[in-house]
């Protein structure tokens, strides 16, 4: 079809007029990112000169936005001039959540007394796992929706305190502001917010807030919260992580080969049968339930049935001392032993050596089906909030 002259002049020149308005636009965008930048340097250079200057923070604390930086993550940014406010605390400069290598050589400048913070939002909330995992310690990790667009890793035992706060309404984050990490200390709690207001949100500011006052300076008083509330400590969803963990150390065991009892070996300066898997003797062996919980988080264990008791010969739960309580024995009179005499696995809540753990027991069994030993999995169950911070929240 033709098109007049005049016809395709307008066409044309409305055309000229559209690339006119973008490259504005380009431009206006590039002077405002510019001074974004120098503002970034010049604040970056200040908190540098800072912690140089005083050696290390009585409290840091590390802000990791999300993707799209500072633009796409407005309340990390305001966090810093909020938390700024608390008596002995450092807050650095908020980074990008691909810079989290940043945060960790910024943790490791400062002292063993220093009182370390994390505050991650969306994949800046995966990413602070990765800073958990390359730090010696962090008083409190906190999690701020965290995206299921990134990878995460397990919280370990040196993180004292960590908190994951989510929306449990799928369809109000598509999943982006989803329950999905996992480790020791954690604990969870709730908000109604869209995944792209949840770090905004003052209620959540609120709660951010008198975490990091009760760490620097526990004589401040509270600021009341409302729209985050603490959830139950275990349920439905901790449960399947504990059943999924399950299935990998079985799994994982199952490719070095059969169960079977070969022998004996000394564990804690006792005799007790050595359990192999395949030719891969158990005793004594922590690769593999290492292994499991570099992946998933948790405490793993492999039990050995000696005479009447099912004694840990590889295991990576601790005791108060920190050592590894291998050698010592499932509870004779604990309601898990009697589902293995059953022959029946064993999934819930279960004290172990006098701590709470989320817990998933199943028999091993030998080439005859005799029980010789018993898989464990489980999850410390460690609230982070005390019934009076609770009810703090719910007023």
């Amino acid at each position: 079809m033709l098109i007049g002259r005049h016809s395709a002049f307008a066409i044309a020149s409305a055309f000229i007029n559209i690339i006119i308005a973008l490259r504005n636009a380009i431009r206006i965008l590039r002077s405002k990112m510019q001074k974004v930048v120098s503002f970034t340097f010049t604040y970056t250079l200040c908190v540098c000169l800072v912690l140089a200057n005083f050696a290390y923070a009585e409290t840091l604390v590390v802000l990791l936005e999300g993707l799209g930086g500072r633009v796409t993550s407005p309340g990390i940014v305001s966090l810093q001039e909020e938390l700024s406010a608390i008596p002995n605390t450092i807050v650095a400069l908020p980074l990008a959540q691909h810079n989290w290598r940043d945060a960790v050589k910024l943790i490791k400048q400062q002292k063993p007394e220093s009182k370390i913070v994390v505050i991650g939002y969306s994949l800046g909330a995966n990413n602070s796992t990765y800073v958990a995992q390359n730090v010696k310690h962090l008083d409190e990790l906190i999690a701020i929706q965290a995206s299921v667009w990134g990878r995460a890793t397990a919280v370990g035992e040196n993180v004292v305190k960590a908190i994951e706060i989510y929306n449990p309404k799928f369809w109000r984050t598509a999943g982006l502001g989803a329950k999905r990490l996992v480790g020791i200390h954690f604990s969870y709690v709730t908000n109604s917010d869209s995944h792209f207001y949840a770090d905004d949100d003052p209620e959540v500011h609120k709660f951010v807030f008198n975490e990091v006052k009760k760490l620097a300076d526990p004589t401040a008083s509270a600021k009341s919260v409302s729209g985050v509330r603490p959830e139950g400590v275990v349920g439905a969803q901790d449960m399947q992580k504990v059943k999924a963990a399950m299935a990998l150390l079985k799994s994982e065991s199952e490719k070095l080969g059969p169960a079977k009892i070969e022998g004996t070996d000394t564990i804690e300066g006792n005799a007790v049968p050595a359990v192999f898997f395949g030719a891969t003797k158990m005793n004594n062996n922590f690769t593999l339930v290492d292994e499991i919980v570099k992946e998933v988080g948790g405490t793993a264990t492999i039990f050995v049935k000696s005479g009447a008791d099912y004694v840990r010969v590889a295991t990576n739960v601790k005791r108060d001392d920190g050592s590894r309580a291998i050698g010592t024995i499932l509870d004779p009179k604990g309601k898990v032993i009697e589902f293995i005499n059953m022959n029946e696995a064993f999934y819930g809540e279960a004290t172990i050596l006098g701590k709470p753990y989320l817990t998933g027991y199943e028999p091993v069994h030998d080439a005859q089906n005799n029980i010789i030993g018993i898989y464990y999995f489980g999850y410390l169950v460690r609230g982070s909030l005390t019934s009076q911070e609770q009810q703090t929240l719910e007023r």
